[in-house]
């Protein structure tokens, strides 16, 4: 058993995830906001290759349209599931969190 969790921790890698914000930009403000803030949490799974998102197509799946967005934040988070998923060999997972405004 030992071994194998060995086995396990070497064999495992590091993806590439990168996520695209072709098709919806918005601004940065260092301040708080007026306006309510909306959340999205999507997990992603990628098996041993890298892996392009597009920002647009996640906020469509939810029936938000880019061009309304005021502001957006999104981060990568890897919490206790992702992290125990990711020790199996090529899959690794990450949870996107995007919060956004709405004008």
């Amino acid at each position: 058993m030992r071994y194998l969790l060995l086995l396990f921790l070497f064999t495992s890698c590091s993806h590439s995830l990168n996520l695209n914000p072709k098709g919806c930009y918005s601004k940065g403000f260092v301040k708080k906001l007026d306006n309510k803030i909306y959340t999205i949490e999507k997990s992603i799974v990628s098996f041993g290759e890298s892996s392009e998102y597009y920002l647009k197509d996640i906020l469509e799946s939810k029936k938000v349209e880019c061009t309304k967005l005021k502001n957006i934040n999104y981060t990568f988070k890897t919490g206790a599931i992702d992290s125990i998923i990711s020790v199996l060999p090529f899959i690794e997972r990450k949870t996107l969190v995007i919060n956004y405004s709405i004008d």
